[in-house]
């Protein structure tokens, strides 16, 4: 059997290790593609719609449950949310009289709310690219990323997508941009690589090109930068104008968190209603178990983002403070992008706190209470599960359609 070496394992010629989100295999014998920033920052936003489950199981919840020796088994719940690639459904007419146009049939599955992705790998620049752009001043470091080329059009077809169905609720058609320069640096953040991408509208990008008057041309490559040090740094070429629309990830996050929320809270609440009817169980202690789960999951959120409670604007933490350890964020940076995202996140989950907090400990009725329902600021709301067929027509590229990703909530 022969070895190949590698910095990070070896490989046999009939063996090959598990591959892992989190630690990319042997990062030292790839080469660094786009596909591996779309596959684990797709993992990292799915996660996050999920999370809430993780802490409505054995700690803390289920022991505040009597009596112990019929402890009821929270079902793992099929989740709702998935990462998919667009496909077509072909040309329509090959005659070419109705236009050469294509569908595209896109499939949600359980969930029903939808944001679409273009996933893009810059790279990294040390040089101002002109004199009027951003990056002639000091730092010059930053990232590009080229969103329309000569030859694919790509930000001309993602424009027609957000126009339609993107429009309908908010601007959920958007670049992601990673400031991931290479593997080595996609492993030092995996599993937080959101922090380090900036999700911008196709909208929004078309919106200051309008304010700018520097309109996009078919055929002309136009690149989108973003300051390494600062993601607030952006502009775009060739005009060098500077882009200052909103860095949409506070609401895209807000978002996938809390719809997922909702979903889970109403799972666990009709499954529980279940096991206590079934076992004649005492419901009383559900409020505490549900509250101190509430708060577990408010401490992962600030640890996932690195940021203080002292720095976010939520009263709910604020009496909650003796559930911290002394030193337990010390270190923590708390960039402005993190704290922006995790008030965003907060506020989006208040009525989600009034609601378990108000829950009295004895007579709750819980089981006969209406849970909040959350309403997306950002994502696309489908009325059913049934899908959506969207038209393109003839000078559109099939090519780069099959690129766009969606994920489903």
């Amino acid at each position: 059997m022969e070895l190949l070496p590698c910095n990070y394992g070896i490989i046999s010629d009939n063996y090959t290790l598990p591959f892992s989100f989190h630690t990319p295999l042997y990062p030292d014998c790839m080469d660094f593609h786009e596909k591996s920033l779309e596959l684990n920052i797709t993992h990292e936003l799915l996660n996050l719609a999920d999370s809430w489950y993780w802490f409505l199981t054995d700690i803390p919840l289920w022991r505040y449950w009597k009596p112990k020796y019929r402890l009821p088994y929270l079902k793992v719940p099929k989740s709702t949310s998935g990462g998919f690639h667009i496909t077509t459904e072909g040309k329509d007419d090959p005659t070419g009289e109705s236009g050469g146009g294509f569908d595209v049939r896109i499939k949600t599955g359980l969930g029903n709310h939808l944001l679409f992705i273009q996933f893009k790998k810059g790279q990294l620049s040390t040089k101002s690219p002109d004199a009027t752009s951003e990056f002639s001043k000091a730092p010059h470091e930053h990232f590009v990323f080229e969103i329309n080329g000569t030859t694919t059009n790509q930000h001309f077809t993602l424009r027609k997508l957000a126009a339609g169905k993107g429009a309908e609720i908010g601007n959920a058609v958007v670049y992601a941009f990673p400031l991931i320069n290479d593997m080595d640096e996609l492993e030092a953040n995996a599993g937080k690589l959101i922090r380090k991408t900036k999700f911008v509208s196709v909208a929004d990008i078309d919106k200051w090109a309008d304010i700018k008057k520097c309109p996009f041309k078919v055929g002309e490559i136009h690149n989108f930068r973003v300051g390494a040090f600062d993601m607030n740094r952006c502009d775009i070429n060739f005009f060098f104008f500077f882009y200052g629309g909103p860095d949409r990830t506070p609401e895209i996050v807000a978002d996938i968190i809390c719809i997922g929320f909702e979903k889970i809270l109403s799972y666990f609440l009709a499954e529980a209603k279940i096991s206590f009817k079934k076992f004649e169980l005492f419901d009383g202690y559900i409020p505490s178990g549900l509250q101190q789960a509430f708060i577990q999951y408010a401490r992962y959120l600030l640890h996932y983002f690195e940021v203080s409670p002292g720095n976010i604007n939520f009263p709910f933490l604020e009496g909650r403070r003796d559930y911290f350890i002394n030193d337990e964020f010390e270190g923590y940076q708390n960039k402005p992008r993190d704290v922006e995202i995790v008030n965003a996140v907060f506020t989006a989950l208040r009525p989600f706190e009034t609601f378990i907090f108000k829950i009295k400990n004895e007579n709750s009725g819980i089981f006969n209470l209406a849970i909040p329902e959350y309403e997306p600021q950002f994502l696309i709301t489908l009325v059913n599960n049934n899908g959506l067929v969207i038209n393109f027509n003839g000078g559109d590229s099939e090519d780069i359609i099959n690129e766009l990703s969606y994920l489903v909530i």
